[in-house]
C-alpha cells in the first residue's frame, strides 16, 4: 500500500474543491497495492491493466528487483512489518520458510477454489504443514536446445524429440565435443549454470538424492561418493573448456542465440526469445539423463503470496486470484513473461500458443513439457532451511565452475550448512 502524506492529502483536498463536479472517486479512495517480483519491469503490465480495468477501485504498483535480491528484500521488508508489499512472488521451495516466519497469509479457507483451478503438483508446492500459503502461479520444465546449423556442420543428427528416446549425458557430451571440434565455440552450456534448481537433476538422475536428509530435511548430505563424483563431472564441463566460464545466467541465452553454443539445457521460457533471433536455426529435445539412471527434470516455479499484514488484504487477495485462479488473467500473466501457468485451463491454451508460434523449431513444445511434468519432474527440497540452502549451494557451484575443487568445496559447504541450519528458529 502507498501511504499518503499530509501534504499530499492537502493537495488532493484542494483538487476536489477546485473540481466539485468530478464524478469519479478521488484517487485517495482507491485501494493501492504493491506487487513485488523479480521479473523485468513491464512483465506484468498487460495483466495489471486488465485487472485494473475489471476492478476500477484498485490500483496495482509493480515493484521489480533482480532475482538475486528478491529474498533479501522480502526478508528485510516483511520482517520489519513493511506494508508497501501486499502481494509478491514466492519461489515454491521458499514457501515453508516464509510461512514459518509469518510472511504469508493462510489461504487454506480457499482450498476448494484453488484445487478446482490448479494442477495438484502446483498446489503441493504452495502447501506446508497441511495448510495452503500461496496461490499456484507458474510451473516449469527444461529443454535441451540445440543449434541445427552447428550440428549439421559437425555431421551430427538432431536429438530425438521423443522423451522415450532422449539422449544420455554420456552421448550428449560426446556430440558436444564433436561440435566444438567442428567450429562451435562452446559444445555445451547450462543456462542456470550455477543454480541448484537446474543442477539438482544431475544427482537425482543417478539416485544420489537432493543433498538433504533427516527430519525436516535439515541434515546436509553432500560428501557422499555419489555427490562427489557428480560434482566432479559438473566441474569438468568448465575445466575442460566444453562449457563457458565466467558467464552469468542472464547472458547465456545470448551466447546460444548468436551461434556460439551447440547444445544448451535451459528453461522452456527461453523458446520465446530464441525464436525471435533472426539468424538462429534451433530445435528442442528432452533434457538428458545419466545412462543407468533415470530421467529427471527440475520443476517448481513462482507462486503468489499475500502479506498477512497488508492494509488492503481484500484487494490483494482479489489481485492474486486474478493472476492465478482466473484462466484469462493467468494466461495473460504468462504472455510477456512466457512461463507455463499452473492454472489448468490457461496451461492448455499456453501450450498451444507457444507450440504454434515457433512452427517447426518448437513443434514438440507441448509434448515434451506435458510428458516431463507428468513423469520426470522433481521438486526442490521442501524445508524451512531451503532459503539458506539455496544461497550457499549457488555460491559453491559458482566457485566450482570457476576452478575450485569439487570434494573440498562440498566439504566446506556441508559444514556451512550445518552451522546455518543450527541457527534456524
Amino acid at each position: 500500500m502507498v501511504n499518503i502524506t499530509r501534504r499530499q492529502a492537502v493537495a488532493l483536498g484542494a483538487g476536489v474543491l477546485a473540481a466539485p463536479l468530478i464524478s469519479r472517486p478521488a484517487l485517495a479512495q482507491d485501494a493501492r497495492i504493491g506487487f513485488l517480483s523479480s521479473q523485468k519491469a513491464g512483465a506484468f503490465d498487460a495483466v495489471i491493466a486488465a485487472f485494473e480495468k475489471a476492478n476500477p477501485g484498485i490500483k496495482v504498483q509493480a515493484q521489480n528487483v533482480p532475482f538475486d535480491q528478491l529474498n533479501a528484500q522480502i526478508q528485510a521488508r516483511l520482517g520489519a512489518g513493511d506494508t508497501s508489499v501486499d502481494v509478491y512472488t514466492v519461489d515454491e521451495p521458499r514457501v515453508p520458510a516464509y510461512a514459518n516466519k509469518g510472511f504469508l497469509a493462510d489461504l487454506t479457507p480457499m482450498r476448494a477454489e484453488i484445487e478446482a483451478a490448479a494442477a495438484p503438483a502446483a498446489i503441493a508446492g504452495t502447501s506446508f504443514r497441511d495448510k495452503l500459503w500461496s496461490f499456484p502461479f507458474w510451473t516449469t520444465s527444461q529443454f535441451l536446445f540445440y543449434n541445427k546449423d552447428l550440428l549439421k556442420k559437425a555431421g551430427l543428427a538432431a536429438p530425438d524429440a521423443d522423451p522415450a528416446r532422449r539422449l544420455s549425458w554420456e552421448d550428449l557430451l560426446t556430440h558436444a565435443r564433436t561440435a566444438q571440434k567442428a567450429g562451435a565455440k562452446w559444445g555445451f552450456a547450462f543456462d542456470q549454470n550455477d543454480r541448484y534448481y537446474e543442477l539438482q537433476p544431475l544427482y537425482e538422475s543417478r539416485g544420489f538424492g537432493p543433498g538433504l536428509t533427516g527430519e525436516g530435511l535439515l541434515t546436509p548430505a553432500l560428501t557422499t561418493e555419489g555427490w562427489i563424483k557428480t560434482t566432479e563431472w559438473y566441474r569438468d564441463l568448465y575445466a575442460s573448456g566444453l562449457a563457458p566460464r565466467g558467464v552469468a545466467y542472464e547472458q547465456m541465452p545470448a551466447l546460444f542465440s548468436t551461434g556460439q553454443v551447440a547444445y544448451m539445457v535451459a528453461g522452456v521460457w527461453h523458446a520465446r526469445v530464441l525464436r525471435l533471433a533472426k539468424e538462429l536455426n534451433f530445435g528442442i529435445a528432452p533434457m538428458p539423463y545419466f545412462a543407468g539412471g533415470k530421467p529427471v527434470t527440475p520443476t517448481g516455479s513462482w507462486t503468489i503470496g499475500v502479506n498477512p499484514k497488508s492494509a488492503q488484504k481484500d484487494a490483494a487477495v482479489k489481485f492474486a486470484r486474478f493472476l492465478t485462479l482466473d484462466s484469462e488473467g493467468s494466461l495473460l500473466a504468462s504472455t510477456i513473461a512466457p512461463q507455463p501457468p499452473a492454472n489448468k485451463a490457461a496451461f492448455a491454451a499456453y501450450l498451444k500458443r507457444e507450440s504454434d508460434a515457433g512452427e517447426e523449431n518448437t513443434a514438440p513444445f507441448a509434448k515434451i513439457i506435458s510428458y516431463e511434468l507428468a513423469n520426470t519432474a522433481v521438486s526442490r527440497p521442501r524445508t524451512i532451511g531451503y532459503v539458506v540452502f539455496e544461497e550457499i549451494m549457488n555460491r559453491m557451484y559458482s566457485d566450482i565452475r570457476n576452478g575450485a575443487e569439487a570434494k573440498s568445496s562440498l566439504e566446506r559447504t556441508e559444514a556451512a550448512l550445518k552451522a546455518a541450519f543450527s541457527r534456524l528458529e
